[in-house]
């Protein structure tokens, strides 16, 4: 079995009434299968969901991200809906990512909030 590392870190010198710095880091055991990082346009509002991560076996690692860009390579600023089943359960506005665990048995799958594909850039790993 791989490793995969992960950090986050927040701050901000005056988003709360003292100095916001946090960290978090953990050190992930995953195992196959795993999608590298890839891009996808996906369908415009009221088309179909496109599929980042199967329901499958094994609950896994996703980390989906909002590259700013349409197909076309023009500039997008629409959100993307980011669906757990079929529940609308994540909005990513441009440059916006997540990153989250997906139980085994859900579908994550996204689709634009508008009349234009947008590409987002995605992964999943699956925890070991």
């Amino acid at each position: 079995m791989a490793t995969l590392t992960t950090k986050l870190t927040l701050s901000s010198a005056n988003a709360t009434s003292d100095t916001l710095n946090l960290t978090a880091t953990d050190t992930l055991t995953i195992t196959d299968p795993f999608i590298s990082p890839s891009q996808v346009a996906i369908n415009v509002a009221g088309g179909a969901d496109v599929t980042l991560v199967a329901s499958s076996a094994g609950n896994k690692y996703v980390y989906v991200k909002h590259t700013g860009l349409k197909a076309d390579g023009t500039a997008s600023d629409n959100e993307v809906v980011i669906d757990f089943g079929t529940t609308d359960s994540i909005r990513l506005n441009t440059g916006e990512f997540a990153w989250f665990p997906a139980k085994a048995s859900t579908a994550v799958t996204a689709v634009s909030n508008h009349t234009s594909t947008i590409v987002v850039e995605y992964a999943y790993w699956t925890r070991g």
